[in-house]
C-alpha cells in the first residue's frame, strides 16, 4: 500500500506497448472526476455547506495505481464538538464508492428499476451504520442523481479495451472490480422508474449555445440562465440549416414551439425533464452583445 494517509486506490491494468495509451490516463482522470461528483451528491443529502475534495496522494507505475484521499471542508463547529465527523463522513464516502462498484461488478446490464433501488437502499443503510442520520437534514441520494453517477462512471470506463482491467481498493483492503462491459442506458432506467409523464407545449425563446451540425444529437440551448439540451424535430428547418441555407450561430436565439416532458417517479418527485423543438418559428440574431461574455457565470445543466 502507498502512504497511510491514502483512503483508496484506483488501479488500471493494461497491456504494455498497447496502442492508444492515452485511454489509460483518460479513464483515470474521468474516474476521479466521477468520484468527485458522486461525493458531492452524497454530501448534499447531509449538508449543502459541506465540500468534499479528492486529494492526490501517490501514483505508482507498472499497473497505473493512483492513491487518493478525501478531505471535507465546511463542517460546522457545533457538529465537530459532537464527534469526529470528518472521519465519519470520509468513511461513508469511501464505503459508498465500494458499494456502487461492487453492486455493478458482475452485471451484464441494468434492465430493471430494482437494481437502482437496491443500490440506493444499501447506500442509505450504510449511512445508518455510520450514524449519518444524526446529521441535520440527512436525505438519501435521489435516484436520478444515482443514475447520473453510474452513467459518469460507465462513461469513464468506456475508453478501456477488452484486455484492460480496473480495480477499486480501500486502505481496509476492500477490493472490487470495475465492470468494463456493463450495458447501461440511463433513458431505459428512467422510463422504468417513471410513474407519470406530463407534457406541455409552449412558445419559448431559446438562446443557442451549441448547434448540432451533423443532425444526430442534441442542440444545447440556454433558457433562464440554465442549459437545456433539446432535439429539433422540425425536419424541414433542420435540413435547410444543414444545407447552409440558414445562417445561425452560437449566441443567436430562436423563437420556437417546444414540448417539455416532465417525468415523475413513484414518490412523485421529478426524475427527469426532456425538451423537444417541434417547430422553429423565427431566428433572432445576436446584436450588440460582447460575444466573449455571452455565457459567463453559467450554472450547471438542467437536472
Amino acid at each position: 500500500m502507498s502512504d497511510i494517509n491514502s483512503d483508496f486506490c484506483i488501479t488500471i491494468d493494461f497491456d504494455k506497448k498497447s496502442e492508444n495509451p492515452s485511454r489509460v490516463f483518460q479513464t483515470m482522470s474521468e474516474l476521479i472526476n466521477a468520484f468527485q461528483k458522486f461525493d458531492s451528491d452524497l454530501i448534499c443529502g447531509i449538508n449543502t455547506q459541506l465540500k468534499p475534495t479528492i486529494l492526490l496522494e501517490d501514483v505508482e507505475t507498472g499497473s497505473l495505481k493512483t492513491w487518493l484521499s478525501t478531505q471535507i471542508k465546511g463542517i460546522p463547529d457545533e457538529v465537530l464538538k459532537e464527534g469526529e465527523w470528518k472521519k465519519i463522513l470520509g468513511h461513508y464516502l469511501l464505503k459508498a464508492k465500494y458499494i456502487l462498484i461492487n453492486k455493478l461488478e458482475n452485471r451484464v446490464d441494468i434492465s430493471d428499476a430494482k437494481t437502482i433501488e437496491d443500490i440506493q437502499n444499501e447506500l442509505s443503510e450504510e449511512a445508518k451504520r455510520t450514524d449519518l442520520k444524526l446529521m441535520p437534514y440527512y436525505e438519501p441520494l435521489p435516484i436520478p442523481k444515482l443514475i447520473r453517477n453510474i452513467e459518469n462512471m460507465n462513461n469513464a470506463l468506456s475508453y478501456l479495451n477488452d484486455n484492460d482491467k480496473a480495480y477499486f481498493e480501500t486502505k481496509d483492503q476492500d477490493r472490487a472490480s470495475f465492470n468494463l462491459t456493463l450495458n447501461f442506458s440511463p433513458e431505459t432506467i428512467e422510463d422504468l422508474l417513471t410513474k407519470e409523464a406530463i407534457s406541455n407545449e409552449s412558445i419559448t425563446i431559446l438562446k443557442i449555445k451549441k448547434p448540432d451540425y451533423l443532425g444526430s444529437s442534441m442542440w444545447d440551448f440556454m433558457h433562464n440562465r440554465k442549459q437545456i439540451p433539446a432535439k429539433i424535430l422540425d425536419q424541414e428547418w433542420l435540413l435547410n440549416f444543414q444545407r447552409r441555407k440558414i445562417d445561425i450561430r452560437p449566441g443567436d436565439s430562436i423563437r420556437a414551439r417546444i414540448n417539455t416532458v416532465v417525468k415523475y417517479g413513484h414518490d412523485n418527485n421529478v426524475i427527469g425533464i426532456s425538451y423537444e423543438v417541434i417547430e422553429v418559428l423565427e431566428i433572432l440574431p445576436l446584436k450588440n452583445v460582447i460575444s466573449d461574455k455571452l455565457f459567463d457565470d453559467e450554472p450547471d445543466s438542467v437536472q
